[in-house]
């Protein structure tokens, strides 16, 4: 691969949209080439300084008000009253003070049932969850090759559990295990699709293990576990969060990690 080609393929890469064939050669050409590591890396500040609250666009107040009146506006103007093609409908009309709620309703039943067929780019592909599986390989290798593994840097989990808080719309589980071999060292924001989700990062012997973590959503499976490219994965569901754990670790230390989350998860611990 040329920097010209790891250039122009540099967002569609920190987006989740190459192939997998693809992100080996960009993984492998960052590690090879300093110049194209360092646009890597700014790529990735930059996209932090994104993330800032501040910067999104808050809409105003009285949106939702203003949509509905536009929607009044329109069902009126297509179906007066006066007209003789629905004279006999008029007694089905609705008050025109229930027409901006059902108005808002159906606006917004129609925009989930679109948005329910278009494809998630965070859903599993089949009943294995492969496609899922290769997009969560691509975030852990990204984060070890590139300058991104964490955010916040801290073994103390009284330290990174906070630092999430008023990030996300959820909190992730953040537990220290380094009594039994699994150190906490610290956590990140990182990216699914266009979904925003956690990265709690742990330490055992020379492996990462990174814990992804976000809302559950219907449908998705409830334990898998898998393997790709060497690298193991274990993902469930627990108190309305989906969570998957990907390391280069061997599989039984992998179980060993899930198991002591799922111990603390069931004392009801966070």
């Amino acid at each position: 691969m040329t920097c010209a080609e790891f250039e122009h393929g540099l967002d569609p890469f920190l987006d989740n949209e190459v192939s997998w064939e693809i992100a080996q050669e960009m993984q492998a050409h960052i590690e090879q080439c300093e110049v194209c590591k360092g646009l890597f890396a700014d790529r990735v500040t930059i996209r932090r300084c994104l993330q800032n609250p501040e910067l999104r666009y808050r809409p105003a107040a009285d949106l939702q008000d203003r949509i509905h009146r536009v929607l009044l506006s329109e069902i009126r103007a297509k179906n007066p009253s006066s007209s003789p093609a629905i004279d006999w409908l008029s007694w089905l009309r609705l008050p025109d003070w229930l027409l901006p709620a059902a108005a808002g309703a159906a606006a917004v039943l129609i925009f989930w049932a679109g948005f329910a067929v278009l494809p998630s780019r965070i859903s599993p592909t089949g009943e294995s969850g492969s496609g899922l599986a290769e997009q969560l390989v691509s975030n852990h290798i990204r984060s070890l090759v590139g300058s991104h593994l964490m955010d916040v840097v801290s073994t103390d989990q009284h330290t990174v559990k906070p630092w999430f808080a008023g990030k996300l719309s959820f909190s992730p589980p953040v537990f220290d295990f380094s009594d039994q071999g699994f150190k906490l060292i610290g956590g990140r924001l990182d990216y699914l699709g266009n979904k925003e989700i956690a990265a709690v990062v742990y330490q055992h012997r020379q492996h990462y293990i990174n814990l992804f973590a976000w809302p559950s959503q219907a449908g998705q499976p409830q334990e898998i576990a898998t393997q790709r490219e060497g690298y193991n994965l274990y993902g469930w569901t627990a108190q309305g969060l989906t969570l998957w754990a990907v390391t280069d670790a061997e599989p039984e230390t992998l179980k060993s990690f899930v198991e002591l989350l799922k111990q603390q998860e069931a004392r009801g611990e966070r």
